[in-house]
């Protein structure tokens, strides 16, 4: 049989809850008097953080985010097996001289294109990569001018290793490049490791988060780059650092802009890590021009 309580342990239990009311009226009163500073503490660097008053237009915008949607219509996707360098070179094409990009002629197919440069089917048979290269596309885009009757030009325009290398800085190399995306009279090829594809675009992602809607100098530079291989995503945004880290990087060392994760790596066969190839990079961005 449970006892009962002595008088001893009641008083203590009544004191207690007697203690209870004063206890929360002191809480409360000790929050009452810190909130107020608080708010003074945190009111002026709130202020300072919340844009106001926003005048940026579209056409700010596009200065800062642009996407020539007909580029991208005319990445030619999915290429044949090893084909990267004619697929972008048809894209290229159809975009400065076909109704699918800027031009009058009808567009061409990337097996069109291959027959008419001298090489029949079975396409996927043909070894594209031992051949192509930075001139080779050069001199098809001349071949293919030539017998479809347009005019136009085809050349390097930023390279910084080995032959070929340009003279232009990183800073004037990505104004011309945004400035010529933004020309339909003009497209562009980077060949990168081990391919190559096609720059449709750009984003220059203000540093600070409250230059979301204002017009700012103070960005970090991405291209966007449509991809003609069915294995990647169809349009890739790379930063331009990692470009010009890839563009830049010589033999033996490689960047794989395609998996920047990776960082930088290093080629093992011989033909790489010693003679003439050492320091040397094929890497670069061509520019082509229609007249």
């Amino acid at each position: 049989m449970e006892r009962p309580p002595t008088d001893g342990t009641l008083r203590k239990k009544t004191r207690a809850r007697s203690r209870m009311p004063a206890l929360r009226k002191s809480i409360r009163r000790s929050s009452s008097q810190q909130k107020p500073a608080k708010e003074e503490t945190l009111k002026e660097p709130l202020l300072d953080e919340i844009p106001e008053n926003l005048r940026i237009t579209c056409l700010d915008m596009k200065q800062r985010k642009f996407m020539d949607m007909k580029r991208w219509f005319c990445i030619s996707r999915p290429q044949l097996s090893k084909s990267c360098g004619i697929s972008s070179l048809i894209s290229c094409w159809n975009y400065l001289y076909s109704t699918l990009g800027n031009g009058r002629l009808e567009p061409i197919s990337q097996e069109k294109a291959i027959t008419i440069l001298g090489m029949k089917p079975p396409f996927e048979n043909i070894e594209f990569g031992s051949f192509t290269g930075n001139q080779t596309l050069i001199s098809w885009f001349k071949k293919l001018n030539a017998h479809f009757g347009v005019s136009g030009s085809a050349y390097i325009f930023f390279k910084m290793c080995g032959k070929h290398k340009t003279s232009n800085s990183t800073e004037e190399a990505l104004e011309e490049l945004i400035s010529g995306l933004q020309d339909d009279r003009k497209a562009f090829i980077y060949h990168c490791y081990n391919h190559y594809f096609c720059p449709i675009g750009f984003d220059l992602t203000p540093n600070n988060s409250s230059d979301a809607y204002r017009t700012t100098s103070d960005v970090t530079p991405w291209i966007a780059i449509g991809e003609t291989s069915r294995k990647y995503s169809p349009i890739q945004f790379r930063l331009w650092s990692d470009i010009v880290l890839d563009i830049s990087t010589g033999n033996p060392k490689y960047f794989n802009i395609r998996k920047p994760e990776l960082g930088i790596q290093d080629k093992v066969d011989p033909i790489y890590t010693r003679g003439k190839k050492v320091g040397n990079n094929l890497h670069c961005i061509l520019k082509l021009v229609k007249s």
